[in-house]
């Protein structure tokens, strides 16, 4: 790929001389004005500059293994501090390879969070629905969201075209650390209307002199959508880096069977079901939810159900061989925590000096702990070096978006942003728990969180029942569709930028409305997409063939390489899913049947396999002429193994 600069914008073409981006702009936004880079010159190899009103714009590019990388920033040459808004690369209207009418083009959009939706949408289609109660916590800039129009979309971090003809396109920031950063598309009759990459600014105060930097952009084409996504998050992984484990960890989750009603009983209960079993369930973690706690902010001292306190819990734990595991919400401070009375000044407050009240909490009303306050970065720092002295190995960190989140919030530091605020807190935290010690990061900001933490959620809960009764389903609401969607959609993370976590395995017979069939589902979710394995149900009360569904994933993790959705450009919730069966390298295909009606599936298998022995049932198909066929029931999955002659 090869980029020049053509007076106010930079022209882009691939290696055959052809335009992938006929004219690509970059303006700045501050104080509510808009200024856009004029007269763009070379200042070295690769190098640009270019002012106007004030401001002095500096743009690098390189290219490396097909993709074109771009680096932009502004500096405040205005005499007075600024408020930045945004530093912006817009695509201009012309003819080029993106000039793609809408009815033929497909955008995988990426979201902010782990329940945020992800998926390809397509022409005709808006945004996904969300929750208006939740939307500032599942969209970075919920003010450009709502309400959601035809054929204009948003997506974090990433994006890529899929054409019906011809090579996608990926856009995508690869640095993350620093600012939220998102794209705006908008499809056209005849060509997208709209192609934005935005790095956000936050209000952030930049003085005079100072200069602000956006995060890198990748341009990657290629034929294969999957594939660029795949590419592109190992080199997001590496920029941001990546922290490599060993092995995938396995444990006990006290949440979806107990929530909050959990009890220091039923720990220790399931803790010697654990070690009388060691056998039947090598686990290596058991994980106290949520429940535990006298309040949030307050996570070194238990409620009345746990009279014994967390490190008698944690020698327990160790004691039965096993690695002890906590959850906290590390920047969620209730009212009435002691943290909160003593020490105001280290949560977010707003723009008149408030407390930036967020949301509530059984009850509470919740502040968000300041990670740009150095007294707050102590107190992380003290509080997860004492846990880890008390002996627990593992923690949960849920709820971590709030500290993005704060409507009208001000922070410490008036010249951070919200990514900065969460990850200084987060490598506040990190530093006092230990490097060696295992971080899932939970309802985070996922960009915020890479190299950070050792494991990231990025789905929606699961639940024990297949969707919410009289409830509107929206995308990022906690159902098994959703969470499935988000699971195979994000596979192309897992072990790129950390492992993946796609929320625990459900099995049981009590305490549970999903149907056979549908925990089958689930089960061969979670078997094929791999990631993370922690199990929740009760062990006293699992009945023996339900067992067996556990066991089965406990057996290996990511048991399947090379995992992807068939159907990516096609459905927003892939229902035909491909992997290969690590230990032989057999062909496994998954059919999905998220509907309410039976659904009949055909696909063709391009390799040496006749035959495909269906998991559940044993059934054994012949494949004519290297066609699968299988009929699938409302709510159900069959998998297919190659057999080879």
């Amino acid at each position: 790929m090869r980029i020049t600069a053509e007076k106010d914008g930079f022209r882009i073409e691939n290696g055959g001389g052809v335009p992938l981006i006929a004219e690509l702009r970059l303006t700045a936004g501050f104080n509510g004005r808009k200024v856009e880079a004029k007269n763009w010159r070379s200042c070295g190899p690769d190098r640009f500059e270019a002012e106007n009103g004030g401001i002095r714009f500096r743009a690098g590019v390189s290219s490396d293994d097909g993709g074109l990388f771009l680096k932009s920033e502004f500096t405040n040459e205005t005499g007075s501090p600024v408020e930045v808004d945004f530093l912006r690369w817009s695509r201009l209207p012309e003819r080029d390879s993106l000039a793609v009418p809408g009815p033929r083009l497909r955008v995988y959009r990426e979201g902010w969070t782990m329940a945020s939706a992800c998926g390809t949408v397509g022409w005709g289609e808006t945004d996904f629905r969300c929750n208006p109660d939740y939307l500032p916590f599942a969209v970075s800039v919920p003010e450009r969201f709502e309400p959601p129009k035809p054929n204009r979309f948003t997506s974090e971090y990433v994006t890529v075209l899929l054409p019906d003809e011809g090579d996608s396109l990926l856009a995508g920031f690869v640095t993350t650390a620093d600012r939220v950063c998102r794209f705006e598309i908008e499809l056209g009759e005849t060509a997208p209307a709209g192609f934005d990459a935005v790095s956000c600014g936050d209000r952030a105060r930049l003085l005079p002199g100072e200069t602000f930097r956006a995060e890198e952009l990748l341009l990657l084409p290629g034929p294969d959508a999957w594939a660029l996504l795949r590419k592109y998050a190992g080199i997001w992984g590496d920029r941001m880096q990546l922290r490599r484990r060993d092995h995938t960890p396995t444990g006990w989750c006290s949440w979806y069977y107990y929530f909050s009603k959990v009890t220091e009983a039923d720990v220790l209960e399931n803790l010697a079901y654990m070690k009388e079993h060691r056998a039947e369930w090598p686990l290596e973690y058991l994980q106290i939810d949520d429940g535990y706690q006298a309040a949030l902010g307050n996570w070194l001292v238990t409620n009345e159900k746990f009279p014994h306190g967390l490190r008698f819990l944690a020698e327990q734990i160790r004691a039965a061989g096993i690695k002890p595991g906590l959850w906290l919400a590390p920047f969620m401070v209730e009212e009435r925590s002691s943290l909160l009375v003593e020490h105001p000044d280290y949560v977010v407050h707003d723009s008149r000096g408030d407390i930036a009240w967020t949301t509530e909490w059984r009850g509470s009303r919740v502040a968000v702990l300041d990670g740009t306050h150095p007294g707050a970065q102590a107190y992380l720092r003290t509080l997860f070096r004492s846990l880890a002295e008390i002996g627990f190995e593992y923690v949960k960190l849920d709820f971590m978006m709030y500290a993005c989140a704060a409507k009208d919030g001000r922070f410490h530091d008036p010249g951070a942003t919200r990514v900065q605020a969460l990850r200084r807190g987060l490598a506040a935290i990190r530093e006092g728990f230990g490097d060696d010690r295992f971080i899932l990061g939970c309802t985070t900001v996922l960009g915020a969180s890479a190299g950070l933490v050792d494991a990231e959620r990025i789905s929606t809960d699961i639940t024990p029942y297949w969707r919410p009764d009289n409830r509107e389903d929206f995308a990022e609401a906690p159902t098994v569709p959703n969470v499935c969607r988000n699971v195979i959609n994000r596979r192309y993370m897992h072990k790129a930028l950390w492992i993946n976590d796609p929320d625990v395995h459900i099995a049981r017979l009590d305490n549970n409305r999903l149907s056979e069939e549908e925990v089958r589902l689930w089960s061969s979710a979670l078997w094929l997409a791999g990631g993370l394995l922690l199990l929740c149900d009760r062990f006293e009360s699992l009945a023996p063939e339900r067992a067996e569904l556990s066991k089965l994933l406990l057996r290996r993790t990511d048991a399947f390489r090379d995992v992807r959705p068939l159907d990516f450009r096609d459905s927003t919730v892939p229902s035909v899913w491909f992997g290969r069966f690590a230990e032989t390298g057999a062909p496994v295909y998954g059919f999905f049947n998220f509907g309410e009606e039976p659904r009949r599936f055909a696909i063709r298998h391009d390799g040496p396999e006749t035959a495909f022995k269906e998991h559940w049932s044993g059934q054994l198909l012949e494949a004519d002429s290297g066609r699968i066929e299988a009929e699938v029931p409302p709510h159900g999955c069959r998998l297919f193994f190659g057999v080879t002659p």
